[in-house]
């Protein structure tokens, strides 16, 4: 069995701004797990347990959904957490509602289609376009931190989100490591292949 994913990931720049980003709420004190820059994703749909023998039509249906698609340029604009900051268990970057959000929205309904035709369970959240910053550990000590991302001005950044990935996420206790397994462009581009 391989724990898989299909997220859209960012560019260098978004990932390097959001390290920067990170570092500074880390300052403010906490225990929060924080995710690794290189880690950050936009998750299209969670797979979980896989069987190795389900990779390749993943691909396959990840070629045939991308192709109808164009990229879409996004702009990441807050900070928020799930459920709230009251109560925050997920720390996380927000996007702008937009055109292209609607997009990505409707890319995800088809990839949600196909992955229950290969017998994967449904999926109970909708597509909540967010970068997950930390996952909060203890709920006490967080005064300053919260304090901090309430008053927090975000200077917007905007990436083209031109590809989705089939990703491989392995756990180890230093944190998961991800293996990008597939790579395809959206819209009728050439297609990059990985493994």
């Amino acid at each position: 069995m391989m724990r898989l994913f299909i997220a859209f990931p960012l560019t260098t720049e978004v990932e390097n701004s959001l390290g920067e980003l990170i570092n500074s709420l880390k300052e403010q004190g906490g225990k929060v797990k924080w995710v690794a820059p290189r880690n950050i994703h936009i998750t299209v749909r969670f797979l979980g347990d896989t069987d190795e023998k389900l990779v390749e039509p993943l691909k396959q249906l990840l070629d045939k959904i991308a192709s109808q698609f164009s990229p879409a340029e996004i702009t990441i604009d807050r900070l928020g957490a799930f459920p709230n900051l009251n109560r925050p268990r997920v720390l996380w970057a927000g996007l702008v509602e937009n055109d292209a959000i609607d997009n990505l929205r409707k890319l995800t309904r088809q990839v949600e289609l196909a992955v229950r035709k290969l017998r994967f369970e449904k999926e109970k959240k909708g597509f909540k376009p967010h970068l997950t910053l930390g996952r909060v550990r203890d709920a006490h000590g967080l005064d300053n931190l919260l304090e901090y991302m309430n008053a927090y001005q975000f200077t917007p950044m905007s990436m083209v989100v031109d590809r989705v990935c089939l990703i491989q996420s392995t756990l180890t206790p230093q944190g998961p490591i991800y293996t990008t397994l597939h790579e395809v462009m959206l819209g009728k581009q050439e297609m990059r292949f990985n493994g």
